[in-house]
């Protein structure tokens, strides 16, 4: 099962990384304002959708990458298993804290609204990060079980859930482009 949350994870940060790369190539014209822009270069709700799509995007996967490698290298270190648990949750609970706090951050200076997948992305995301806690303070302190069974399961559903709300306006802009091209 381990093995199923290795190739699941790789292939949300791959999906993510396509999100990405997609909003850059498919808004060639905004470019440089994704990256570099600021208030100036939001004119209408249609600019501030896509800035905060592609913030929300970047972030999660600079997050999800970050917080895989973290997780990798917590879970090589050779600690008593006890203390690694805890670090290893406590290290979840901080990666996600991180993400709300940058992902606001980045809107904030950017002068953009929030979209509803930014507000989803962290509404799923504090959900995370309590499941997180939940397991620190059960596994980590308790030693105990409880909802072990469920946190795999609970976890790579709401990833494919962030990744599907981060998806959906690059794929509605792309449908939208080909419908308009047959017409």
């Amino acid at each position: 099962m381990s093995e199923f949350y290795v190739v699941t994870g790789w292939t949300l940060r791959c999906l993510q990384l396509m999100v990405v790369i997609y909003l850059l190539y498919y808004f060639k014209q905004y470019r440089f304002n994704l990256l570099f822009g600021g208030k100036a270069s939001l004119k209408t709700i249609s600019d501030h959708k896509l800035h905060s799509c592609f913030l929300t995007a970047l972030t999660c996967l600079i997050f999800n990458i970050t917080s895989g490698q973290l997780a990798s290298f917590i879970l090589a270190l050779e600690i008593d298993l006890q203390i690694k648990i805890q670090i290893y949750y406590f290290t979840l609970v901080c990666c996600g804290v991180s993400y709300a706090v940058t992902l606001y951050i980045v809107h904030l200076i950017r002068g953009c609204l929030f979209t509803q997948a930014a507000r989803y992305t962290l509404y799923i995301t504090f959900l995370l990060v309590l499941l997180n806690a939940l397991q620190l303070v059960l596994r980590g302190f308790l030693e105990s079980n409880a909802i072990y069974a469920f946190y795999g399961p609970i976890t790579v559903c709401a990833n494919i859930m962030i990744w599907l709300i981060v998806a959906k306006y690059p794929f509605y802009k792309f449908m939208e482009s080909r419908i308009r091209q047959e017409a």
